[in-house]
This record gives C-alpha cells, structure tokens and sequence, in this order.
C-alpha cells in the first residue's frame, strides 16, 4: 500500500496540472472587464461625480484605446454596436462606484442601477465580455441604429 501511495499522487498532481487555461487579465470578472472599459477612456482615476460632469457638459468621452475597447465586446460589429457601446459604457461609468455584479454559470450581470443590467458572457477562452444585444433596451437600439443610418446618409455624396 505504501509503494501504491506515491504513484496515486503523482497521477493525482499530473491531473491537476494539465490543461491549464490563461485568461486575459483584462476580462478575467465581470469586475475587471468593466474596469477595462472605463480605462479604454480614461476614466479609472476620475471619481464618479467627475465622471457625472464630464456627461453632463459634453455628454462624451474620449476614446484613448480602440483596441481594447473593441475588445470588450462580443457584438459591436453589428449595425449601431459602437452606439450601444457608447450607452453601456455612458451606464457604468455614472454608476461606476454602485455596480452591483452577479454571476449565473457563463453570463454574468451588472446591475448599474434599478431597471438596467449589463449582461456578459464567458467566452470559450475564460474571459468575460459585454453582449451589447442583451444590454441595451430594444428602443435604445433602433434609435442608435437610426442614427447610425442618418450619419452614413450625410456622408455618402449625391449621385450624377
């Protein structure tokens, strides 16, 4: 029984150790992917009531990493995405400091205030992302999207 012992160990830790997943960092919780975005516009170091200003005044933040902020999306390639990025990122940053997060198996909800949630998914790669289709209200979206249409009209030079 002694001799046995130590192979069942080792079984047990070469088990263990395999098929290790990294996820990134950035959107490791639901916590840490809304920390992502608001830093995509700078906005980690802002106290909220600063924040509640700057929307208020200009109404608008400035994008400082497209990148990432692309990134915390499951679904901003879709017509009016960047719109309803915009929404939920102008919903969390106001309530940044009241968020209130839950978790349900794979998706995940952020509750800015009463009404409104945020939903995520966890992807197949661990990290948690923003579904902007579930997010944001459905008059919300066409009104976003109607926006988006009426800009893409304005820029397309008339015909001969």
């Amino acid at each position: 029984m002694r001799r046995l012992f130590p192979v069942v160990l080792a079984g047990c830790l070469a088990a263990a150790c395999g098929d290790t997943e990294t996820v990134d960092s950035r959107f490791a919780t639901p916590e840490r992917t809304v920390a992502t975005l608001l830093s995509t516009h700078g906005l980690t170091d802002e106290s909220q009531e600063s924040i509640r200003e700057r929307m208020a005044t200009r109404g608008a933040f400035e994008l400082q990493d497209a990148e990432t902020w692309r990134a915390c999306f499951t679904d901003i390639g879709q017509p009016g995405g960047e719109g309803m990025a915009g929404y939920v990122l102008g919903m969390l940053a106001a309530a940044r400091d009241d968020l209130r997060f839950e978790i349900s198996g794979d998706r995940a909800y952020v509750f800015p205030r009463e009404g409104a949630r945020v939903v995520m998914v966890r992807g197949s790669d661990g990290a948690f992302r923003i579904v902007l289709r579930d997010s944001v209200p459905e008059n919300v979206r066409r009104g976003l999207f109607q926006v988006e249409q009426n800009a893409r009209t304005r820029r397309v030079p008339p015909g001969p």
